[in-house]
């Protein structure tokens, strides 16, 4: 995606980050979310009206809350703030934190972190459905080749 994407707070990009996704690509409404290769920009809560940016290598968990009533909620805890930012994923809720998961877990690998020991695997669910999300990471260029492939070996072990 163009360098030329204005983050929501005013910011510029550092040197090597390049924006991954902003709302428009994921079709929801929220003008401030943004994913890049080092920060995701969201709203820190449910009114949207403060925006926060998270450097990606400080995401300690990104879960999707579903409601019983109403629209589900992406939710990411940091190593110094739980909840520190919550938005609403009226549509692409799987999608959205699947790719801000996989976008974390490669900041952290980049940084030269586990991302094993504090990114969330994906959740439980059907082998073919993780090898279809992680196919799509990787033409999304948010994977590498050499990432899909340890995923997929991993994903083929699970029971």
């Amino acid at each position: 995606m163009a360098g030329n994407v204005e983050l929501p707070d005013g910011s510029r990009l550092e040197d090597g980050e390049v924006v991954l996704k902003t709302a428009k690509d994921w079709g929801v409404s929220i003008k401030s979310l943004v994913l890049t290769t080092q920060r995701l920009f969201c709203p820190s809560d449910l009114t949207g009206r403060s925006t926060v940016s998270l450097h990606l290598t400080d995401v300690r968990d990104v879960t999707l809350q579903k409601h019983a009533i109403g629209f589900s909620t992406i939710i990411v805890d940091t190593r110094d703030q739980p909840q520190a930012a919550s938005f609403p994923a009226h549509i692409n809720g799987k999608l959205i934190r699947s790719d801000i998961s996989a976008a974390v877990s490669n900041a952290k690998r980049s940084a030269g972190l586990d991302p094993s020991t504090s990114a969330p695997s994906l959740p439980a669910e059907n082998r073919y459905d993780q090898l279809r999300k992680i196919s799509e990471l990787k033409q999304n260029g948010v994977l590498t080749e050499a990432e899909f492939e340890e995923e997929k070996a991993r994903i083929l072990k699970q029971p």
